[in-house]
């Protein structure tokens, strides 16, 4: 299940997904989201650059606003930073389609 975000591809992993370079891991663990920036085709779906548990995402939301800045994804790269409009439309993309994919 992937959202196609402006430069993002945000990808969820389930448990049993494969992922990581080629996709020769398996998540044996609980849902992760990825970001790729497709302005580099790397990958299949652009250049990978973070990931994070679902669970870790949606419980900063829940905080009340703490996407209010967006999401930084790597501090040495200003290019990828996820902006707070972005970030919203992420948190409503994993809400819905979290272990439905």
């Amino acid at each position: 299940m992937m959202l196609k975000l402006g430069k993002w591809n945000v990808r969820i992993v389930n448990t049993g997904d494969q992922y990581g370079l080629n996709m020769c891991l398996t998540n044996d663990k609980a849902p992760m989201v990825e970001f790729y920036d497709v302005r580099y085709p790397h990958t299949q779906y652009g250049q990978f650059v973070s990931r994070y548990y679902i669970s870790t995402i949606l419980s900063q939301d829940s905080r009340g606003g703490e996407y209010s800045n967006g999401l930084c994804l790597d501090g040495r790269v200003p290019a990828w930073h996820v902006s707070a409009e972005d970030m919203a439309q992420v948190v409503t993309f994993l809400k819905e389609h979290n272990g439905n994919a």
